[in-house]
């Protein structure tokens, strides 16, 4: 038998038993629809990641307390610098060669009024002209704080849609810690994940600290924010300041109360994090390909008991031992590979639906589209396999007697 009239057999067989075959390939289908959809998902979640952390910046670094067990302090006890920063610590820290721009900033949740509303509002205190350097900030409405305004706040755009039963608009007040702050511009909303502005009010610095003078200790800080300058290694500069605070605070690297944060840290956590993710999620899918696997060899075993007869006319004109397999081979392949491009193309339209509905965007990879396909098509010949070769190592004469 010619290769082409070999395929056109196994073509034929199979639209003899169209239900079976349909029912074979569904665990095809559902295996690679699993995992076109699972790291569809994945790749979606670290596309969005990525975009995140292109807002953070190559190039900021960010500086907070923290205790020795890596918590975030709270702590308010005066004269105690253990998981604390100070004014003194950004002054040492401005000195470190290649830093650009740093900023200083004292945050907390205050009450706030705005048409006798009262709610809990995170505030930041910031140092306006440096700020706007080491941070991505839009304006939406109004301007941005300047270095002079006392007084004044810049909202986030949560807080100005939806956090007040009354919409906040440019050039109202907001009542916070018992002072009227003017409102002089609404940003723009971000959605992020590492820094979200949205549901924050940005007020001047020394306003700041006469609101946080009874929470905070003399001259201490929140975060420090900087940036380097274009061509400096942030990893060498971060492992610099690192030097420079334990020294500060008189502590070993083991017992180092503050934490500082690269965009390549949080890029190398996210890719670990994702990778097992998909390792995971692959796995789950994989379950799903190995039933569909064994429910192709299940109904190629069941060809081959029925077919014996046929089976035996075949090898009684001339078919080879090697045609033979061939024949159920193929089958068992096409199988595959149908099941394969079903669950691809289901799996896609899943896929766009799910981020749709969550408003995520989806990544559909051909890549993956391709080697699902090539390993639907592996796994139904190799299923196969085994049922071929039992079929072409039957006896004529016994298949030509089997009833």
């Amino acid at each position: 038998m010619k290769k082409r009239e070999i395929v056109e057999y196994s073509v034929r067989n199979l639209k003899y038993t169209k239900v079976r075959s349909w029912l074979t390939m569904v665990g095809i289908f559902i295996g690679i629809m699993a995992i076109v959809v699972l790291i569809g998902l994945v790749e979606g979640l670290k596309s969005e990641i990525t975009e995140e952390l292109s807002k953070f910046g190559a190039n900021t670094i960010i500086i907070t307390p923290s205790s020795a067990v890596g918590g975030v302090a709270s702590g308010t006890a005066y004269g105690v610098t253990k998981g604390k920063l100070f004014e003194n610590d950004y002054e040492k820290i401005k000195k470190v060669a290649g830093v650009e721009y740093i900023s200083k900033v004292i945050s907390g949740r205050v009450n706030a009024i705005y048409k006798d509303e009262q709610v809990a509002l995170s505030v930041f205190g910031i140092e306006p002209d440096v700020f706007r350097e080491v941070s991505v900030l839009e304006i939406e409405k109004g301007r941005f704080l300047e270095e002079n305004d006392h007084g004044t706040a810049v909202i986030g755009y949560n807080i100005a849609e939806d956090t007040f039963e009354k919409k906040v608009e440019t050039n109202s007040f907001i009542e916070i810690d018992g002072k009227n702050y003017r409102v002089a511009g609404i940003l723009k909303k971000t959605g992020s994940s590492t820094f979200n502005p949205d549901n924050i009010v940005f007020i001047h610095f020394e306003d700041a600290k006469e609101v946080f003078e009874d929470k905070l200790a003399k001259d201490e800080i929140n975060t420090i924010r900087l940036t380097v300058f274009d061509g400096e290694d942030t990893e060498e500069i971060s492992e610099e300041i690192k030097n420079v605070l334990l020294s500060a605070h008189k502590v070993k690297e083991e017992d180092k109360d503050f934490s500082i944060i690269t965009s390549k840290q949080i890029n190398e956590r996210v890719e670990q994090v994702t990778g097992m993710l998909t390792l995971f999620l692959g796995a789950v899918a994989g379950i799903s390909l190995i039933v569909g696997g064994i429910g192709i060899a299940n109904t190629m075993f069941m060809n081959v008991i029925e077919r014996t007869r046929e089976i035996g006319i075949l090898k009684a004109i001339g078919a080879s031992r090697k045609e033979i397999v061939g024949l159920f081979v193929i089958e068992a392949l096409i199988l595959g590979f149908f099941g394969g491009i079903l669950g691809v193309i289901v799996g896609w339209i899943v896929l766009v639906i799910i981020g749709y509905a969550i408003g995520m965007n989806i990544v559909l990879s051909p890549f993956i589209a391709i080697v699902s396909l090539i390993f639907s098509g592996a796994l139904g010949a190799f299923s196969g396999y085994i049922p071929a070769k039992n079929a072409s190592e039957i006896s004529p004469m016994e298949s030509l007697r089997y009833e």
